[in-house]
């Protein structure tokens, strides 16, 4: 198995050479507001979500101006704005692992932040929403906490429930879309850490499964387990408070939480911010350690093809020459077989994608990786084919 071929599609392709000279630890989100480039072009792909009737690529940027979803064409390789500024308020800064496709085709949404605290008190808080593709509508459905922001969404199906986690207070909580109203299941937060993922994952049984904080609040520092795992049963509202959490990748890591989803197999399968790899058995909460893919941090791309095949992007990094040093595995989980792929590259561009926030695929096994974070250039959406 080789990659066959990768593709870079741009959206916006502007350059950013003051980041370490200039921006990084002095400005504040309206320095980056006022700078038209940073405004306007400095985008990362955040959030993807394919749709396969239609075989479009739905997308959640993080863009300061507020056009922060898209949708994208394979066919024609053409982006188009969904024009959210119609709805949307100035603190509506992305889409944040937060589009949740339902089985009628609409589309549920949550927007995150990138304003500091000091502004709290004007910005409302992360609204959910929906769309309508095949009207081009939008509804506001809720803002679950005052003044927070929502980081990720989880939709239920079956029980017509949207999860979800808030940031800078990490709040629980969930939107019941039938009765039309949230609550607040938990804190999960210790002020120390961020210790949510950024995306939980629901079992077989329609249980939610992320991350909380231990707070030590008579010492202060950390304990060696800081990011640890729970359970929550809608059908009892109760929750499961586990004591451990996820490998470390090295002394003093707290193996905080990239992405996790569940597979074909009702395992749970997990990818650390500090790279780690492995998964989780919902059937007593036990962790298999699978190792560490590659060398470098982040490990927020996981997708399980139709075939069962696990794809996964990380060992993110620029490299020389600032080119991009992220990559690809797969992984059989029958046999537990791991892959290197090798890296996400457009040999015709000469650049590589930096870091991989979201890793989709299509019935016919194309990925779309979501590129973010890259602050020497605008982001780019990642095509990659696989030749078996």
């Amino acid at each position: 198995m080789h990659i066959e071929n990768i593709t870079a599609h741009i959206y916006k392709n502007s350059r950013f050479e003051n980041w370490e000279s200039e921006v990084q630890g002095n400005w504040n989100i309206e320095d980056l507001r006022a700078h038209p480039d940073y405004c306007n072009d400095w985008i990362s792909f955040d959030s993807l979500a394919w749709d396969e009737p239609s075989k479009k690529l739905y997308i959640g940027l993080t863009s300061i101006n507020n056009d922060i979803f898209h949708v994208f064409d394979p066919e024609t390789k053409l982006f188009h704005s969904l024009n959210f500024q119609r709805i949307s308020n100035k603190y509506d800064a992305k889409f944040h692992h937060s589009l949740e496709i339902d089985k009628n085709g609409s589309i549920f949404a949550a927007t995150a932040l990138l304003h500091d605290v000091d502004q709290q008190f004007a910005a409302p808080g992360g609204k959910i929403l929906q769309y309508n593709p095949r009207e081009d509508l939008y509804k506001v459905l809720d803002v679950p906490v005052p003044h927070q922001y929502i980081q990720s969404i989880k939709l239920d199906p079956v029980r017509r429930l949207i999860y979800g986690f808030t940031y800078p207070a990490e709040y629980f909580f969930c939107y019941d879309i039938e009765a039309h109203r949230s609550r607040i299941l938990a804190y999960i937060g210790n002020g120390v850490l961020i210790c949510q993922p950024h995306g939980s994952a629901l079992d077989s049984q329609g249980r939610l499964w992320a991350t909380w904080g231990e707070s030590r609040a008579f010492e202060d520092i950390v304990g060696p387990t800081p990011i640890r795992i729970f359970c929550y049963d809608p059908d009892n509202e109760q929750f499961t408070w586990h004591k451990h959490g996820f490998p470390k990748v090295i002394p003093g890591d707290p193996a905080r939480v990239d992405h996790m989803f569940c597979g074909l197999d009702g395992l749970i399968y997990v990818g650390t911010v500090a790279g780690g790899f492995s998964r989780l058995n919902p059937a007593d909460g036990s962790v298999e350690n699978l190792g560490q893919p590659y060398p470098g941090e982040r490990l927020a791309g996981l997708v399980q093809a139709p075939d069962g095949l696990i794809y996964g992007a990380g060992n993110s990094g620029y490299g020389k020459d600032r080119k991009g040093e992220a990559r690809l595995f797969v992984f059989d989980p029958v046999n537990k077989h791991l892959e290197d792929l090798g890296p996400i590259y457009d040999s015709k561009l000469g650049l590589g994608a930096v870091k991989i926030h979201m890793l989709v695929i299509t019935k016919n096994g194309t990925l779309f990786a979501g590129e973010n974070d890259n602050i020497f250039r605008s982001s780019y959406l990642w095509e990659i084919n696989i030749n078996k």
